[in-house]
């Protein structure tokens, strides 16, 4: 039961990556989208997932500092490894979309704050952070109207994947919840196991195509192994993960409903008044120094800070 409930919980916090790494980012149905595709992203992120998590249960992470080293090292597998974006134009791209995306709105924001206003005490918490989101993703979504690979859909389009996609998503917080009565503890045989694909993918698919990442990558996740050990010696406790075992009432979940309807709202008064607005630029311009400031601040915590529970 308790592996069963281990590959749920990892399965679950898979689709959770996917929610906003993909279908926030992209916000519609492209071309060449299908089932199939759809369910290769879910698996991708779901093995990046249980080396997400065996990272902070390994590190023993119980700050947002080693956090976010935990997940710029998410964010470069993905766009280092599985995808080659982390290279096409450097130094930019070290941060965006490794940094400035996939460790801080997808893993600060989706996993870790989403997960901790559910645990407050505070009524309203979760769906103004969903609003706030939901503002966000909406102005972001206009920017494709603008790009030579996107296009206009419309508000009932956007509307049933908004809905459809963060349906799935409040099912999958709430597994992830169920599943786990305990801290995730990685396998070691399986680690090892997912460690070597990704190995095997990053020197057979991803050097070829981007020779300069048999230099970039290894420097990249050496400066966050190095933080990360440096983290576990004077962040004293235990992990985060601790946090998660309380059990969420279900209801709290639907506030989440609220991203989608901002979200749609917002792209709804945008089609109507015509909105020519390059957004995506907006976003670049801020998180993209972000993620450097916060990719540093995190290594120079992690040397410096102690913490005593």
């Amino acid at each position: 039961m308790r592996i069963f409930k281990n590959i749920l919980f990892v399965l679950a916090t898979g689709y959770i990556f996917v929610y906003f790494s993909e279908h926030l980012f992209w916000a519609r149905i492209r071309p060449d989208d299908s089932l199939g595709s759809w369910v290769g992203a879910w698996i991708a992120y779901s093995l990046l997932a249980y080396l997400f998590l065996g990272t902070l249960s390994f590190f023993t992470i119980r700050n947002i500092w080693g956090l976010f080293l935990a997940s710029a090292a998410f964010g470069w597998l993905a766009e280092g490894v599985i995808v080659q974006t982390t290279y096409e134009s450097l130094p930019l791209s070290i941060s965006f979309t490794g940094l400035a995306w996939h460790a801080l709105i997808t893993v600060w924001i989706g996993w870790y704050a989403l997960q901790k206003s559910f645990l407050s005490p505070a009524s309203f918490l979760t769906l103004k952070l969903s609003a706030v989101i939901g503002a966000c993703y909406g102005l972001w979504a206009i920017a494709w109207w603008l790009e030579p690979d996107g296009g206009i859909s419309s508000v009932t389009d956007f509307a049933t994947f908004s809905l459809a996609t963060t349906g799935l998503v409040i099912l999958a917080y709430w597994l992830a919840n169920w599943s786990v009565s305990e801290p995730f503890r990685p396998n070691r045989w399986v680690t090892i196991l997912i460690s070597v694909l990704f190995g095997m993918y990053f020197l057979f698919v991803a050097v070829p195509a981007e020779p300069v990442a048999i230099v970039v990558l290894p420097i990249l996740l050496g400066l966050v192994y190095f933080g990360l050990r440096r983290n576990r010696l004077n962040d004293i406790g235990a992990s985060m993960l601790n946090e998660f075992t309380e059990r969420i009432p279900p209801r709290k979940f639907f506030s989440l409903m609220a991203l989608p309807a901002t979200g749609i709202l917002v792209y709804w008064v945008a089609l109507s008044l015509n909105l020519q607005w390059q957004t995506n630029w907006i976003l670049y311009l801020i998180t993209t120094p972000l993620g450097f400031i916060l990719f540093g601040v995190s290594l120079y915590k992690s040397w410096r800070n102690k913490t005593i529970p």
